[in-house]
């Protein structure tokens, strides 16, 4: 008797250090950590290519382009949230057969609401695709260019995947570790560019042609595209008053590192040089002195810093491909989808024979990604007002409070 009393006080012991250490307790991603995942997944390689794609599509207003471009994506962040809110604890996959489906019968809504899981994993498994293969390019070209592009690329992914092979928690993380080392040296290289700058190059600064201007704000906003993952990862996310601020947050942050880049290569370079250059941002590196010559070859230090970037704009698309997939179907672990999705990620990465289909793909991607980001969540947003429904927030954490596998 005396033997189990004290197993049973040194178990109670354990479980109270346990939930006195936090151990146990459901993780929720915090307002701070969705701002993260939504600007590290943002910047990406649209620091590389979008002051070339909105010279191309605005001429000296480009950075009125990736200014709009920035602002409708606030929109379409705004409805998502909308959305989330009003389905507390749910993630798309789950409230969209609501919004779809008679309450009995659960099932209907399931298939009308297919296309979209399955339209929302291809894309995201295909925007994985192209990143990690304009992450390829760009070293082969700049650093390693005696490495072959299939070990770039294949490094890269491997990477991703072992982030993948964990849960939201350690996704949030290291999205909010990130972020800072990411956001501050590109602030600090795009300030120091402007020391060559020249005003003249912005002019005319608005030719009157609005149409024209708010048909290039649509083309620059595709470099915006990756927000819409947070109808996934707010399933896992603490609802709160501020979850609309902190994620208009998250999209202002590249807003002003992409504006701030496009007005640094125009006042450099000027609209028809950086129309013909492919890396526009990485030319502008390169002729960047930083005060003091603390780094003579600046560019490796931005590569540096850019590679981090990828990596979380690769790795949280690789997730939410996973977790579409595995809620979709109703699986216990998105783990195993992962091992699988990796083999064709890397195939899908390998189908552009050259960088001008890439930029090609890259095109069509952001069509189709315009539609899932801003069409389909205000199409459930109007039906579920519509429909006068909202999801129930007393037993809508099932998800939250699976253990982790």
């Amino acid at each position: 008797m005396a033997d189990n009393s004290n197993r049973t006080h040194a178990q109670n012991n354990r479980q109270a250090g346990k939930a006195k250490a936090g151990i146990g307790k459901t993780f929720l991603i915090s307002n701070r950590q969705s701002s993260a995942i939504i600007a590290s997944t943002l910047i990406g390689v649209g620091v590389l290519t979008l002051p070339r794609e909105s010279a191309n599509a605005a001429g000296e207003s480009a950075w009125l382009a990736a200014l709009g471009g920035g602002l409708i994506s606030m929109v379409g962040m705004a409805i998502i949230v909308k959305l989330s809110n009003r389905y507390p604890g749910q993630s798309i996959v789950e409230y969209a057969a609501s919004v779809f489906g008679p309450a009995n019968r659960p099932l209907i809504g399931r298939l009308l609401s297919f296309p979209i899981f399955l339209a929302l994993f291809l894309f995201w498994g295909t925007s994985t695709a192209l990143v990690a293969r304009t992450f390829g390019e760009v070293v082969i070209t700049t650093v390693l260019t005696k490495t072959p592009l299939e070990v770039i690329i294949s490094s890269m992914l491997i990477t991703a995947f072992v982030f993948v092979m964990y849960d939201e928690e350690v996704l949030a993380r290291v999205n909010e570790i990130l972020l800072p080392i990411i956001v501050i040296p590109v602030l600090v290289i795009a300030l120091s560019s402007l020391q060559s700058a020249r005003l003249d190059n912005f002019l005319p600064v608005f030719d009157g042609n609005w149409g024209g201007l708010l048909k290039s704000m649509y083309t620059t906003s595709t470099s915006y595209l990756g927000f819409e993952m947070m109808a996934i990862f707010f399933a896992k996310a603490e609802l709160s008053d501020k979850r609309m601020s902190g994620s208009l947050v998250g999209i202002a942050i590249p807003s002003f590192i992409y504006v701030l880049i496009v007005v640094s290569g125009i006042s450099v370079f000027g609209v028809e040089e950086m129309q013909l250059l492919a890396w526009p941002t990485l030319e502008l590196v390169k002729t960047t002195e930083v005060p003091g010559l603390i780094l003579e070859r600046l560019e490796s230090a931005f590569l540096g810093v850019w590679v981090a970037a990828v990596f979380t704009s690769v790795g949280n698309m690789y997730f939410a491909t996973a977790i579409v997939a595995r809620q979709a179907f109703k699986l216990r672990t998105h783990r195993w989808i992962a091992v699988c999705l990796l083999p064709i990620i890397y195939w899908l990465s390998l189908i552009p024979p050259n960088i001008q289909k890439l930029f090609e793909f890259q095109k069509w991607s952001g069509q189709i990604g315009i539609i899932l980001a801003f069409v389909v969540p205000a199409l459930l947003l109007l039906i579920s007002l519509l429909r006068k429904q909202r999801g129930n927030s007393g037993g809508s954490r099932k998800e939250a409070n699976r253990p982790h596998e």
